[in-house]
């Protein structure tokens, strides 16, 4: 795809959108500094205390000509765009089967989503204009440069005609449009990127290592996160969804990181001929438009997710009273998985986890029984009942909650009432190893992690 091409189109789009003020962008950037403040790449620095590109030799990593890669950024660590930036275009890379379980790997910018001034003929606009500045990464000229390239492709987010300098890379197995459902198939090549990085410094194929749980809780569409599974206050809040969505998380690109997602019409459908739930999810933390937007389940259907097929990424599903029907990709289309749960019950709660720490999630039930909680799992994905039945939790008007709570790989599960967290590793009756209090008494309580 030639240059000019991506141009011209990037200026026919610029002519259709209008730009947001200063002082929108200003509230935006103090939303993502509170709603993610661990991972806001935002860099409070002057150009004379930045390295520049032009600082560095010809023969620095600074001056390759490529940006850097999105796991190498200080203060974000994962294989996902930062907050305050979106995939504005992407390219394949063919080689010699290293990566990808022999496949293609697929490039992905990540592009600042938000500028000050207007963008010209490139469809992009200063990086005096964001909050991403040119520099060479970790202000060293042995690292690759960001903030500094003006280029989109222009396959994904076209109606975001004017976006920022190229920020950083994403590279994956994963096609684009599967990553982000605004992008389209047109395709570019560049091969000389297929062994950038090596696999040394991103394992893009396997599943992410076992990492404890963290808390979360959501009330409407307002999401409270702790960065532990312990009491205190909110590390982070902000709101994405609307009031009567059902949220989820999940690590839903396989970036090591478990991201907000909402689940829209369960309870009562869409107004004329179409009935579906639509999922829209989140691939950056934090708040913003979902990348994903699919359309699969039914009104009355409970919004499940899990990694079913053991790759690493965590895919959708829904549950039909003793019915799991899940999708091993997070496309639109039919469930790849059909099973059926004996001995389940009316009033119910469909909880999943990894019971056996094989990176496989498994099913289950929670069922309140007067004064406790009984726990139905099962780790096989195929038609049966309860592998682990058990009690735990207080019982009553509350809501269950599962996780990996020390980190060994296996989840263990939990009760959440009135604000108040008990949680057990073993799946087996007992005390809870930790009783604390976080969130609003009145929300939801979720789990997500995160690789660094």
């Amino acid at each position: 795809m030639s240059r000019r091409l991506v141009e011209s189109a990037s200026k026919f789009l610029d002519s259709r959108v209008s730009r947001r003020g200063f002082l929108r962008r200003a509230a935006w950037v103090g939303t993502a500094l509170v709603a993610a403040p661990a991972t806001y790449l935002f860099r409070p620095v002057t150009a004379q205390a930045a390295v520049l590109p032009s600082q560095c030799g010809s023969n620095t990593a600074c001056n390759d000509g490529w940006t850097e890669f999105c796991i190498n950024l200080p203060d974000h660590r994962v294989n996902t765009c930062p907050p305050g930036s979106m995939i504005a275009g992407w390219w394949r890379a063919e080689g010699n089967g290293d990566y990808c379980n022999g496949g293609v790997r697929y490039f992905m910018d990540c592009n600042a989503s938000e500028c000050s001034c207007a963008c010209g003929a490139s469809g992009t606009c200063s990086p005096d204009c964001t909050d991403f500045p040119c520099h060479c990464n970790n202000d060293s000229c042995n690292h690759r440069k960001t903030g500094c390239t003006r280029f989109r492709y222009g396959q994904c987010n076209n109606h975001h005609a004017c976006l920022g300098p190229i920020v950083c890379r994403v590279v994956t197995c994963i096609p684009p449009w599967e990553w982000d459902s605004s992008c389209t198939t047109t395709t570019a090549v560049a091969n000389a990127t297929y062994h950038h990085p090596p696999a040394s410094v991103l394992p893009d194929t396997s599943p992410k290592a076992a990492r404890p749980a963290r808390i979360a809780v959501v009330t409407g569409n307002t999401w409270q996160l702790r960065n532990s599974a312990t009491g205190g206050s909110p590390n982070a809040t902000f709101t994405y969804g609307s009031v009567g969505d059902h949220p989820v998380m999940g690590d839903f690109s396989n970036s090591g990181v478990r991201t907000p997602g909402m689940v829209r019409n369960t309870k009562f459908g869409i107004a004329g001929t179409e009935n579906r739930l639509i999922w829209f999810l989140r691939q950056v933390e934090g708040p913003g438009h979902p990348d994903l937007v699919i359309k699969f389940g039914s009104p009355g259907d409970y919004p499940v997710v899990g990694d079913w097929d053991r790759d690493g990424v965590t895919e959708i599903g829904v549950v039909r009273g003793n019915r799991w029907l899940l999708k091993n990709r997070n496309v639109p289309g039919a469930e790849d998985i059909d099973i059926t749960f004996s001995g389940w019950q009316e009033g119910d709660i469909p909880v999943v986890g990894d019971w056996n720490g094989d990176g496989r999630t498994g099913i289950g039930y929670a069922r309140v029984q007067g004064s406790q909680v009984r726990w139905l799992l099962r780790d096989n994905l195929s038609s049966g009942g309860a592998q682990y039945d058990f009690t735990f939790g207080s019982g009553g008007s509350g809501h269950p909650v599962t996780g990996d709570w020390d980190g060994d790989g296996s989840w263990g599960v939990g009760w959440f009432a009135g604000g108040t967290w008990q949680i057990r590793n073993a799946l087996s009756s007992g005390s809870p190893d930790s009783t604390f209090n976080f969130g609003n008494a009145n929300g939801i309580p979720m789990t997500w992690t995160r690789l660094a």
